[in-house]
């Protein structure tokens, strides 16, 4: 049993970042990929909020860099624009944003990591460090749809 639940975000609404579209698949792991209409380029970052249900949301945050290392944490906060109370190592975390492919963000959390949640839902922001433009999805601050197991 597994679900899959796509957002599409509007094209033209930021400049140098620019989300399209936003797939999250809920199985053994989370995973979320995210689609631009403009290339990836250095000086980007990726963050993603995840919430697993009842408690305060978000519950999770990650975000890195394309092309850079990854470290496999998950910052534990309460809202969107808390600093990580704490991390926590999740192993088998992977996170994808390369600036010399054509393939979408990425990134897989097990759901161990998450404390295996029924449901999941992900809110996503793409920031340029240089231009200083965001781009939300599916808007700012905001969560997309229920994803279920």
């Amino acid at each position: 049993m597994a679900d899959t639940r796509v957002f599409d975000d509007p094209v033209g609404d930021s400049t140098s970042v620019d989300i399209s579209r936003v797939r999250v698949v809920h199985r053994d792991s989370v995973t979320v990929r995210v689609r631009s209409v403009v290339p990836l380029a250095a000086g980007q970052v990726y963050a993603f909020w995840i919430d697993t249900g009842p408690r305060p949301r978000p519950n999770y945050h990650v975000s890195f860099r394309a092309n850079s290392d990854f470290d496999d944490s998950l910052g534990l906060v309460r809202s969107f624009g808390d600093r990580p109370s704490r991390s926590v190592r999740c192993r088998g975390m992977r996170a994808r944003a390369d600036i010399f492919s054509d393939a979408p963000v990425s990134l897989r959390i097990p759901r161990r990591c998450l404390e295996d949640p029924r449901k999941v839902r992900v809110a996503v922001r793409f920031e340029d460090e240089t231009t200083g433009a965001t781009d939300w999805a599916p808007d700012r601050r905001t969560f997309g749809p229920w994803v279920r197991r």
